[in-house]
Parts: structure tokens; sequence; C-alpha cells
């Protein structure tokens, strides 16, 4: 029997969480169009609210963070460890900021990033810290020298490679490419400039937004694949005062399609208020090429709330409101 390769339809993890618990979905089942969500594959007790939560690929831990700790959990809830995270009280804070976490893809190491900027003041910069998640040890960490109010992390499907993309504002942030090796970080940072949105399920390109344009970019080089910029999607810009991509959603429904938002405010020249509601329209880009292959099919055309989860599908209402998952 041939080893599975990791990178070949990964299981990814997708997670919810309240006051009370931790709820992670896998989408394991194939992916059928109007088909109803899945009943949760995991549900975590937790004894206070977090801000931001992670479950490991194999369903048995999960973690969370508060605004001082990062806690560890067992399937049953049970505290495994709990890490102080140096953060001051809120009203101490240099600005706002939030820590995120995330379990590698094979559940082996649970990385942090940690705004310590925002908590402490210019003396100090982010930081980017891999720890074991048996005992919450720290195994390295590294100072990224960034200054955001949070970050999005994309474990890499090969188990050893994380993509960080700290927020540093509207306009994006910095992005870099880490990995734990021999009892230290190495870390990339790549001269590439915005909001880091997602990696696709091959683990073999990543999406880069700012407020003009959705980029792709190769694994690990950084280097740049397509671009898809406004214009592409044939609006007429004289009846918008102003028109984002990607800002919304920009995520691989497959490794070779992603879902692109448009959105902005629609100009109204007639009863003098300057502006419409919010418009948003969701489409399908080839990454490849940057082509635009038309808007996602009704209900999800106009939709907020999707989900893309990679595997050809999404979550999001139907036509009565009740959450579903969708294919092209």
């Amino acid at each position: 029997m041939r080893p599975t390769d990791p990178t070949e339809n990964p299981v990814r993890v997708r997670t919810a969480f309240s006051a009370v618990e931790i709820v992670a979905f896998t989408f394991t089942a194939p992916a059928r169009d109007d088909a109803a969500l899945p009943e949760p594959a995991a549900r975590f007790p937790v004894g206070e609210e977090p801000t931001g939560v992670s479950v490991a690929p194999g369903l048995d831990r999960a973690a969370y963070t508060t605004d001082h700790d990062l806690v560890r959990v067992d399937a049953d809830g049970t505290v495994a460890w709990r890490l102080a995270l140096d953060a001051p009280p809120r009203s101490e804070r240099f600005m706002s900021g939030r820590p995120s976490i995330a379990f590698s893809a094979d559940g082996s190491l649970l990385w942090l990033y940690r705004p310590d900027q925002a908590w402490h003041g210019p003396r100090r910069t982010d930081r980017l810290l891999a720890l074991d998640p048996a005992t919450g040890g720290v195994l390295a960490e590294s100072d990224l020298g960034s200054s955001g109010h949070g970050a999005e992390l994309l474990p890499h499907p090969d188990g050893r490679h994380v993509l960080v993309g700290v927020g540093e504002g509207q306009d994006g942030g910095r992005n870099f490419l880490a990995r734990l090796e021999d009892g230290s970080l190495a870390l990339t940072r790549y001269d590439l400039y915005g909001h880091l949105r997602d990696l696709s399920p091959d683990g073999r390109v990543f999406l880069l937004s700012d407020e003009d344009e959705v980029t792709s970019h190769a694994f690990p080089s950084g280097e740049p694949i397509s671009r898809v910029g406004v214009d592409a999607f044939g609006y007429d810009e004289e009846r918008f005062e102003t028109l984002f991509v990607g800002l919304h959603t920009a995520g691989f429904l497959d490794h070779r399609t992603a879902v692109v938002a448009v959105n902005g405010e629609v100009v109204d020249p007639e009863d003098g208020d300057p502006y419409l509601p919010d418009f948003l329209e969701n489409h399908a880009v080839d990454v490849a090429t940057g082509r635009v292959l038309g808007p996602l099919p009704e209900p999800s055309r106009y939709a907020e709330s999707l989900t893309v989860l990679g595997d050809g599908s999404w979550t999001g209402p139907d036509a009565s409101g009740r959450g579903a998952r969708f294919t092209l």
C-alpha cells in the first residue's frame, strides 16, 4: 500500500465556539448541492469564553485563547495545561490586539501568534511561538518584527510549515513562512504586503488581497502566479463610490478555483442620499489565470456569510435562511 501523501485530500477542520463549548466540523462526506450541514464531529466543553480556538486534526484535543491565557483541553473538556500570554489588562494595553492559534496539519505542533506591540507598546514587537500540544512547552519562538493587531495562521498540509499573515491595518500587513527546524524557528519574510486569505488544499498556492485585487502566489517561493483586479469583473465603476476585491471573501473552492467577493457602496443620485446599502457579489475565479468564471449561483451569489471548504463546496444560507452546503 502506498503511503498517504498528507497534501492529498486533507481534511479541513472547521470550528465554531460559544461561551460554553468549542464545536468542530469536518465535512468528510462527498459534496452535494443544497445538502444539510453535517452534525458536529466533536464538541469540547469549556469553562470560560474563548477569544479564538483551534481543534487538532485528530479531533482529540482543542485549544483556545482568552484575554490572558492559552488553554489546551482534552476531548471531555479537561484542561491539560494553561499558558499565560503575558497580556496586560485591557485598560493598560497600548492598542487592541488579539492572539491567534492553529494546530499543525499533523497535530504535532500548536502555533501561537502574540501581538506584543499592541499589548505593550513600541518597545516590543510581535512573536511567533511553536508549542508542544501535549505539555504546552515552548519548543521555539521568534520575533516577527511586526506591529499587528492580529494574524492569520495557515498551517501547510505537510505538517511542518505555517503561513503567517500579520494584520497591521486596513491595507494588510506583513507575511511570513515559518517552520520548526532543529529546535529553532526558520522564518522567511515575504516581500509581499497584503491580507493573507487562504492556502490551497494541496498546499501549492496561497492567496493575498488588498483593496483592489487578489493575487495568487506559489508556495513556498511566494512567486506571483496570477492577479484579478476590480476591472476583471465588468462592473461600471461610475456606479460605485467604492469597490473592494477579496476583502470580504477570498478562498479556495478547490485547488484550481477560488471564490472571490466584490463589495462596495453604490452611488444613489436620485434622492440625495449618497449611498445605497452595501453591495456584495461572490464570483468564481480561475486561480492559474485570474480569469473570472462568473458569479456563484443563487442563493449564494449575494450571500455575506459563506465558508469556502476547499473540496469543491461551500456553506451558506439557503433560500429560507437555513445553513446548507453547495457546489457549482
